[in-house]
C-alpha cells in the first residue's frame, strides 16, 4: 500500500476518538481511567467491556475481545478492514484517496462489482417473475401454503425462475449483461457452446452477505422433481464455508437474544423466521465450518444447532459441536421429535413448541455423548470400552477439568461402569493433548475472567515491558531465541515487536493493531489492559528477569516431560533407547533443581 493510503489511514484514526466512536453504538460510563459498558459482542448483565481513551483501545474481560477503533468497527458492523476505514472516514468527513493498485487489482475489483450488479439484477428479475407472471402464481401459492407470508417473501427477496431455458439470459442480456458474465455468476451454463439458464421452474432464494448484498442463489423444486435443490457454485464473491444464509436479517435479533439458532437448509431458516423465530441462520447445506463459527462468534457466544433429526443430521451436529466449541462458543443441540426437520416441525406445531425445544436443548457435549452411546453396542464390556474410547476426544474439548469431570461422571452413569476407569483412560489421552483452555474459572464476580496461569502472566508481563520499553529486547533476545513463548500468539507479537527495532510505544501499538490479525489484536489489547508498573529502570530489569526465569523453568519442565514420556514408551517396547532418554531426564531434572530448587 502506498504512502498516501498509509497517511490517509493515520488521518482517519487520529480523527476517530475511540470513546466517541464506540459511544455511538453502545452506552459508556466513565469509572476511573476507563469507560465501561456491557459487551456488545457477548451476552452479559455486568459490564466487563472497557475502553481506554488515553491509549485508544478497547478490551472485554468477559469474551477477551479487544483492539483499536478499526477493530471495533470491523466487529460491530461485520465488515472488512478497508470497509471499516471507509466507514470511519465517512464519519469524519475525510475524502477517500485513490490508492495505488495494480492493473490486476483493478480488474479483480471491477469483476466483483459487476458480479454484485448482475446478482442484484437477477434478484429483481426473479422477484418480478414471482409477482407479475402467470406461472409465478403457482410459486406464490407454494410459499403461502408453507406459511411464508408476503412480509417474509419481501424480507428474504424470494422469487421464481420461469419454466424456460433462456428466459433469464434473454432478460439480462437486454440489460447489458454478457453471457460470459452470467456464466461467471453461475446464472447460466455453457454446454457444447450453447447457453441455458441454470435455474428453471424453481422458487428462488437469494443468498446475501451480512450487509445484504446478493452473492448467490438457491433454487427449490415445487414438486418431487430432482434435484430437489440447486445452488450457485462458488464464485469470486461467494464461498459456502464463509457465508451463513439469513445473517443479514438475523444479525440484530441474534444480538438482542444473545443466541443464534443454526439450521442446515435455507427453507428451514425461512420457515422459522415465518413463525416469528428470527435469530436463525443456515449453513447453506454444507458442513458447518471454522469460518462459520468465527463469523458467529463475532456476534454472540451462544449457539443452538437445530439440524434434521435423521442420522445424517445428528452426525453433522456432532461434528459441528466440536467446531463451535473450538471457536469458544457455548453450544447446545435440540432434538426435533418424530423424525421431522425444523421446517416441517414448526409448520405443524408452531413457535411456542419449537421455542420449548430450544429451551430444553442438550448441552453440546452431552449430545455428543448420547449420540455416540446410541451408535455403539454397549450391552457388553467390549462395546462399552469402544464407546468410551470414541467419547474421550469430546471430553478433551472441554474448557476446564471441572467440566470434563462432570461429563465423565455422566458417562459412567449412562454406561453403568466405574467412573475411575473412565477417568484413567481420559488421563492417558489428556497428557498428550491438554484441555483447550488450561485456565481455572473464577467464581461469579464483576466478570467471568479466567485466572491466568503463572506462565501466561509471566509472558504477558514481559511483553508489556517490551511494548513500553522495546530497547530491553536486545538484552533478552538470546535466551528468548532458545526458550520462546509457549503461546503462539504471544510469540508472534514478540517477533513483530523485534522487527520494529526500538520503536516507541505508540508505534508498537499502532503496528500490531494495523496488522489486522484478530488473535493478535485481542491478545495485544488484553496485555495492554494490564496496569502500568515498573517505571524505575531497576524495577523493570528485576521484573523482566523474574518473567524469564519462570519461562525458562517451564521450558525445561516441558522438555523433561517430553523425554520422560519417550522413556516410558521405549521401556514398554524393550527399546535400548530407553537408557539414553533416562540419562537426558536426569540431566534436565538436575538442571531444574540447581536453578530453581525442588
Amino acid at each position: 500500500m502506498d504512502q498516501q493510503y498509509e497517511d490517509f489511514k493515520k488521518q482517519v484514526k487520529d480523527s476517530s476518538d475511540i470513546v466517541d466512536v464506540i459511544g455511538g453504538y453502545i452506552s459508556l460510563q466513565k469509572k476511573g481511567r476507563y469507560y465501561w459498558a456491557c459487551c456488545p459482542f457477548h451476552g452479559e448483565k455486568t459490564p466487563s467491556f472497557s475502553v481506554d481513551k488515553e491509549r485508544q483501545f478497547f478490551y472485554c474481560y468477559g469474551c477477551h475481545t479487544g483492539g483499536d477503533v478499526f477493530t471495533f468497527v470491523q466487529k460491530i458492523e461485520n465488515s472488512t478492514f478497508p470497509e471499516a476505514v471507509k466507514s470511519l472516514a465517512a464519519r469524519a468527513n475525510i475524502p477517500i484517496p485513490e490508492s495505488h493498485r495494480t492493473a490486476a487489482d483493478v480488474r479483480r475489483e471491477e469483476k466483483r462489482k459487476e458480479m454484485y450488479r448482475i446478482n442484484d439484477l437477477a434478484c429483481r428479475y426473479f422477484s418480478a417473475c414471482l409477482h407479475k407472471t402467470k406461472s409465478g402464481q403457482a410459486a406464490l401459492e407454494y410459499f403461502h401454503n408453507r406459511g411464508i407470508t408476503d412480509t417474509i417473501i419481501e424480507r428474504f427477496s424470494l422469487g421464481f425462475s420461469q419454466p424456460s431455458f433462456n428466459a433469464l439470459q434473454t432478460n439480462m442480456v437486454k440489460k447489458g449483461c454478457t453471457l460470459e458474465q452470467l456464466a461467471a455468476a453461475g446464472l447460466i451454463r455453457n454446454k457444447n457452446g450453447h447457453y441455458s439458464d441454470f435455474f428453471v421452474n424453481r422458487v428462488m432464494i437469494p443468498i446475501k452477505d451480512p450487509r445484504g448484498k446478493v452473492i448467490a442463489f438457491g433454487g427449490r423444486v415445487m414438486d418431487d422433481g430432482l434435484p430437489k435443490y440447486l445452488n450457485t457454485g462458488e464464485t469470486d464473491i461467494f464461498q459456502k464455508r464463509e457465508n451463513l444464509f439469513g445473517l443479514d436479517v438475523a444479525l440484530k435479533p441474534i444480538r438482542e437474544a444473545k443466541e443464534a439458532i443454526i439450521v442446515e437448509g435455507y427453507m428451514d431458516a425461512i420457515s422459522l423466521h415465518a413463525a416469528g423465530i428470527n435469530r436463525v441462520v443456515a449453513s447453506l447445506g454444507t458442513a458447518f465450518s471454522e469460518q462459520h463459527a468465527k463469523l458467529l462468534h463475532r456476534i454472540t457466544e451462544n449457539v443452538v444447532f437445530a439440524y434434521d433429526s435423521d442420522d445424517a443430521g445428528r452426525r453433522n451436529a456432532v461434528r459441528a459441536v466440536s467446531i463451535a466449541k473450538k471457536a469458544g462458543l457455548s453450544v447446545r443441540v435440540l432434538n426435533v421429535p418424530e423424525g421431522k426437520d425444523p421446517d416441517e416441525y414448526v409448520r405443524h406445531v408452531g413457535r411456542e413448541a419449537f421455542e420449548s425445544l430450544v429451551k430444553n436443548a442438550w448441552n453440546g457435549t452431552e449430545f455428543q455423548i448420547r449420540y455416540t452411546i446410541s451408535k455403539n453396542n454397549v450391552s457388553n464390556l467390549a462395546g462399552k470400552v469402544q464407546c468410551v474410547s470414541n467419547i474421550i476426544p469430546y471430553l478433551q474439548e472441554c474448557s476446564t477439568e471441572i467440566e470434563a469431570a462432570g461429563y465423565i461422571k455422566f458417562l459412567a452413569q449412562q454406561l453403568v461402569i466405574d467412573e475411575g476407569l473412565i477417568r484413567g483412560e481420559y488421563r492417558k489421552k489428556v497428557v498428550a493433548r491438554p484441555l483447550r483452555n488450561n485456565t481455572v474459572p473464577q467464581t461469579s464476580g464483576q466478570y467471568s475472567q479466567p485466572v491466568p496461569s503463572v506462565l501466561e502472566q509471566a509472558e504477558s508481563n514481559l511483553l508489556l515491558l517490551f511494548f513500553r520499553y522495546s530497547g530491553m529486547i536486545d538484552f533478552y533476545r538470546e535466551i528468548l531465541q532458545q526458550i520462546g513463548f509457549v503461546s503462539p500468539v504471544r510469540q508472534s507479537i514478540y517477533e513483530k515487536i523485534c522487527k520494529l527495532e526500538n520503536a516507541d510505544f505508540s508505534m508498537v501499538k499502532e503496528s500490531l493493531f494495523a496488522a489486522g490479525d484478530a488473535d493478535i489484536n485481542t491478545e495485544t489489547a488484553r496485555i495492554l489492559a494490564g496496569e502500568d508498573f515498573a517505571t524505575d529502570e531497576e524495577d523493570r530489569k528485576r521484573i523482566a528477569d523474574d518473567c524469564i526465569r519462570k519461562m525458562q523453568q517451564n521450558f525445561l519442565q516441558r522438555a523433561y516431560e517430553d523425554h520422560r514420556r519417550l522413556a516410558d514408551t521405549y521401556a514398554s517396547m524393550n527399546d535400548p533407547r530407553f537408557h539414553e532418554e533416562i540419562k537426558i531426564c536426569n540431566e534436565l531434572r538436575g538442571k531444574i533443581t540447581n536453578l530453581y530448587g525442588n
